[in-house]
Order: structure tokens, then sequence, then C-alpha cells
């Protein structure tokens, strides 16, 4: 059974209902229906509970929302291993004048070391600076993709349903008045 890894940005989008979170909210359910098994952090739960502890606000118990939603994988050694040497590799990439402590580099390491941990073949991620760490760190294996924002049609079998759109090599974006020449049986 394969794997798909989504990031705190992904599941900060359903919280706080951005734009994106229609896109996010599919995105999630599609991979149960083929039987794909959906991870995050550990972190993820700290990054997405903040916002419920905040002065002001009422407690909201987001480590169950997220559970619902994917398998929580802890901290191992082998993850912490793994997250210390990309955040090395990252640091001797980057111009010596630049080489600060940054706490999002190495939440972004904790990441990509849990999904590699865990054999999954996609991290899910609305984060730029993540999408750019795959190409950066020559990580092969996993597919780093951004959930769409906007509604796709990608397959004749299939019409306005985004998660399917990522995963395909057929990617169209579509207006509502679009006519689609190719696929004359289907409305958008």
């Amino acid at each position: 059974m394969t794997g798909a890894y989504f990031d705190t940005n992904v599941f900060m989008d359903i919280f706080l209902a951005t734009p994106a979170a229609p896109g996010s909210r599919a995105l999630l359910r599609e991979p149960k229906r083929d039987k794909v098994r959906i991870y995050t952090s550990i972190i993820t739960v700290q990054g997405v509970s903040v916002l419920s502890f905040r002065a002001g606000r009422t407690f909201d118990d987001n480590h169950a929302k997220v559970n619902k939603m994917a398998r929580i994988q802890t901290i191992t050694r082998e993850i912490a291993l793994t997250a210390a040497k990309l955040e090395a590799q990252m640091i001797d990439l980057t111009p010596q004048k630049d080489q600060t402590e940054n706490r999002r580099r190495k939440w972004d390491c904790f990441h990509i070391a849990t999904a590699m941990a865990l054999g999954c073949s996609a991290l899910y991620t609305t984060d730029r600076g993540m999408l750019a760490k795959q190409s950066r760190l020559s990580i092969r294996g996993i597919r780093f993709m951004e959930p769409l924002r906007k509604k796709w049609i990608c397959s004749p079998r299939t019409v306005l349903r985004a998660p399917l759109c990522i995963r395909s090599d057929f990617i169209l974006p579509i207006s509502p008045s679009a006519k689609l020449p190719f696929l004359p049986r289907y409305r958008v």
C-alpha cells in the first residue's frame, strides 16, 4: 500500500478556511478511495493547535481532527537523523552569509524525513519553499505537489475532481463557459 504525506500547510488551509481549503479537503478524501494511506507528522498537530490556544479563543481539539484525516507519525530516531542530514545538506547549499538558524528549514526537514521514513510516494504542501526543496536536495522517490486551488478537468471519467488532476498527466484548467470539443458529453 502506498502512502501520501501532507505537511502542516495543507491542514492549516482547511482549519483557517483559506481559498485552498476545498481542494485540500477533496484531496484528503481521494487517496482513501484508492486505498492510499495518508500520513502527517506530530509536528502538524503542534502547528495547527497554536491557533486554538491563542488568547480569547475557545479550545479546539485539532489533534482529533487531524487524526480523522491522516495517520499521525511521531518522531523516531531514524526520522530525527534523516532530518538532521537533510538540514546539513541545505546549510551546505546555502551561501555562508545566509547560514543562520532557521526554524522553518528545520520543520521542513522533519516533514521530508517523515515522508521518506514512511515510504510515501507523494508529499503535498502549499509552501512554495518546500516544493523547491525536492530539486534542491535531489530527493528521488517522493513527488512534491501542491493541492489545486481551482476546479480542473482531468479525464473523461472524472469531471471537476481536483485530486485526480494532481496525479494525472493530463491537466487542463477550464472556465465554466469553456467548450470541450474533445469531451462532448461532459458539461461544466
